[in-house]
């Protein structure tokens, strides 16, 4: 116990250090407020569901790739990249960058005409195949020009150490101005020039403005993210699109070549479909994480703009849901951003005292959110779905929270505030916050877990004094569990059921995905994925 204080101590020493020089620190009060959007940073924390339902990320994170990991790269030469360039965690999302593109070589005999009022045939299949490959080119930035036809490369790297590099949440990868961008532009490079104005996309084609630099200037956003790491002594970043990738700053820092593996020129439409179908399979199957240990976070060194008191109002009316960093002053953001480069400073200090190379937190958050998540969502939307009998909402109230209740007497009333309180701290009872960030943390997961209980021994006191019809009073029970609900915003409750052999629970990942499917998964095949894009709403 000793040992404990001693380190809270120090880091609360450090915190007013790091906190000094500018007005703007973290607070247990903005930690309160926000306590479900920091509960879902936790959770949805390199997992790609999560993360692309609450795609505008407002946290980083301090990530390991330990020793001996694979990492996939796609370009048009046998060469490994000598400038920042990209890798892929999936070999599928790689291989959408190794591929050149066809051009016949040979006119075809012109169609024959269509019917009255209809396009000719060959005009739309050339608006699809041009329409695919805009997308593509949106998606690949600074790739080979569309009539170029040569080979690509896939090369595969294996990491010799553990290198270490700044996770951005959120789609951070995908290239929009509705605020996926927004901690990369506006907070660590100063550069307000893809904050969208009112929070919707730009009227801009991605990448029109600046020429041969990738989408929203892409190559240069990487050069600055590279500047910063350099001084931070970091790898690189990562981010998530449709698919986990690590914007690398030096290939030869860390990293062997295992192979480079020629690539035929891009092949016909039917055959670009079949790998974008493939892609599309494996990055669903990491829809709950990336799997394998393939990169540990430290989330006691956790940084995030729901800790500050600043303004994160999306100036979209349409879009509350999705916080944005846009309104927040140039002041304010500098401070966060001193704040996390203090951070970095500390936590590889501590690693230095430890002797340690791969990092993990000492407390594992994520897999706390799971054990939360897991014991109630599913149950909440059983209770809210499926069950129209007051009997059968009081039973399965009963089973929830029965266990938090001492009936030890037998003519005693058991007392509920003491029972909310076990139910409140059960998954957070074995937890010693070692960090000031850790005591955030624990504040907001504290704040979430108090709302659940406070509202199910709410609806438990409805149901059994009821004195009205048991119609009404069901309904007033679910319309409480629906409040809470809608409080957690759980990335869980938006899943589809279990999906067919050959199809996915579709949602938009960028570049691909509509807005129906962000409002309302489905399941369907990877094939149906394209449509009106959610990211140009």
């Amino acid at each position: 116990m000793v040992k404990v204080d001693c380190a809270l101590v120090l880091c609360l020493a450090w915190l007013s250090t790091a906190a000094s020089g500018h007005d703007l620190a973290p607070s247990k009060e903005a930690a309160l407020r926000r306590a479900p959007q920091i509960f879902n940073a936790v959770h949805d924390a390199l997992r790609q569901w999560g993360s692309s339902m609450h795609h505008n990320g407002m946290s980083l994170f301090l990530v390991t790739v330990p020793t001996g990991v694979l990492l996939h790269h796609g370009n048009d030469r046998r060469e490994s990249p000598s400038e920042p360039d990209w890798l892929a965690f999936e070999i599928e999302h790689a291989e959408m960058f190794a591929r050149g593109v066809d051009r016949p070589r040979h006119a075809k005999p012109p169609p024959p005409p269509p019917p009255p009022g209809q396009k000719p045939l060959a005009d739309k299949e050339e608006e699809e195949e041009e329409e695919e490959q805009q997308q593509q080119q949106q998606q690949y930035g600074d790739g080979p020009a569309a009539n170029d036809s040569h080979p690509g490369y896939l090369h595969v790297y294996r990491t010799k150490r553990p290198l270490h590099y700044l996770y951005v949440d959120g789609m951070g990868g995908g290239k929009t101005t509705i605020g996926t961008l927004d901690t990369q532009d506006l907070l660590l490079r100063g550069d307000r020039s893809t904050s969208g104005g009112n929070g919707s996309s730009s009227s801009e084609t991605p990448g029109s403005h600046v020429s041969g630099s990738g989408p929203l200037n892409e190559r240069q956003r990487a050069e600055d993210l590279c500047k910063l790491c350099r001084a931070w002594n970091l790898q690189g970043v990562m981010r998530m699109e449709a698919g986990f990738e690590l914007i690398q700053c030096d290939f030869s820092d860390g990293l062997h070549q295992v192979q480079a593996l020629r690539r035929p020129p891009a092949a016909k439409r039917s055959l670009r479909r079949l790998v974008h179908s493939e892609y599309l399979r494996g990055v669903a199957e990491r829809y709950d994480g990336i799997g394998s240990s393939r990169a540990l976070i430290d989330f006691s060194h956790m940084v995030s703009a729901f800790f500050f008191p600043v303004n994160l109002t999306n100036p979209n009316p349409g879009r509350p849901d999705l916080p944005r960093l846009s309104e927040a002053t140039d002041e304010e953001l500098a401070a966060i951003k001193s704040f996390l480069g203090d951070v970095i400073q500390q936590q590889q200090q501590q690693q230095q005292q430890r002797g340690q190379g791969d990092t993990q937190s000492p407390i594992t958050w994520q897999g706390v959110s799971d054990m939360i998540v897991s014991r109630y969502a599913t149950r909440l939307e059983f209770m809210i779905q499926k069950i129209d009998e007051l009997e059968h909402m009081t039973a399965e109230i009963n089973v929830l929270l029965d266990v938090y209740v001492d009936q030890t007497e037998e003519d005693a009333a058991p007392s509920i505030p003491d029972a909310v309180e076990r139910c409140t701290t059960f998954y957070l009872q074995s937890i010693s916050p070692a960090s000031e960030i850790d005591h955030l943390i624990y504040a907001a997961f504290h704040a979430v877990t108090a709302t659940i209980c406070d509202k199910l021994f709410h609806v438990r006191h409805l149901i059994y004094s009821a004195g009205a019809s048991h119609v009404s009073v069901l309904s007033r029970a679910k319309y409480e569990l629906q409040s809470l609900v809608d409080f957690l915003d759980w990335a869980h409750f938006k899943r589809c059921s279990k999906c067919d052999l050959g199809e996915v629970c579709v949602i938009p990942m960028w570049p691909f995905g509509t807005a129906k499917d962000y409002f309302h998964p489905r399941c369907g095949h990877f094939w149906d994925v394209p449509g009106k894009r959610y990211w140009d709403e």
